[in-house]
């Protein structure tokens, strides 16, 4: 009775029917535009489980028919499936990481390149509030009116964009990306040349996160 009970509920219908269902949801899991990695390790796990429900069912109905070889595959076939399970989370997991790496580059490559056209434009928005340039006639006074310009771009850039460009620099330094002379003043830009060569080496780190596979 019992016996007819496990065939019947561990026949090939049955468990095909759950191993079919659980490996379409994985393809579609992995196939999804952001790939469900969750759900993809959660079919195999299922497919896993059916799998060794089968086994033991089929031991708890045959089992007292075994002799040695039967015992050594039904043992084989159990550690074959865990070992399966084992693999396939590690591949999943793998592809888990590498996804998440690629798309943390892209955001990376993204917020660089925005980084430098919000710097190259306030740049190009102070240059149109800049004063003359030094005329002979008032050379000192244009001179001091120049220097305070620079002085207070410093400070506006400080207030704006500083902290988020010091960031981006910083993540893109744990990248590998590094750059000697954006090193040497990024942190504290004496004028408005050397942030637009931050700006320029920022877009340069965009461009050479895209070349990368």
């Amino acid at each position: 009775m019992v016996a007819d009970g496990l065939r019947r509920a561990f026949g090939w219908w049955t468990t095909g029917a759950g191993i079919l269902t659980a490996s379409f949801f994985f393809v579609v899991a992995l196939r999804m535009h952001e790939p469900a990695f969750d759900v993809a390790r959660d079919c195999v796990t299922i497919v896993a489980a059916i799998l060794a429900a089968k086994i033991l069912a089929w031991v708890a109905v045959a089992g007292a028919t075994f002799g040695r070889e039967g015992r050594l595959l039904a043992f084989v076939m159990l550690a074959s499936v865990a070992l399966g399970w084992i693999g396939w989370g590690e591949w999943i997991g793998d592809r888990a990481f590498d996804y998440r790496a690629a798309e943390q580059q892209a955001e990376l490559m993204q917020s660089l390149h925005d980084m430098s056209v919000r710097l190259t434009d306030f740049c190009n928005a102070r240059d149109r509030l800049a004063p003359p340039h030094p005329r002979p006639a008032t050379w000192q006074q244009d001179v001091d009116a120049y220097d305070r310009f620079e002085s207070e771009t410093v400070r506006v850039y400080e207030r704006t964009l500083g902290a988020r460009v010091r960031a981006a620099h910083d993540r893109a330094s744990l990248r590998g990306l590094r750059d000697r002379d954006l090193d040497a003043f990024v942190r504290h830009p004496a004028n408005e040349f050397q942030m637009r060569v931050i700006a320029k080496k920022l877009e340069g780190f965009s461009q050479t996160l895209a070349r990368r596979p």
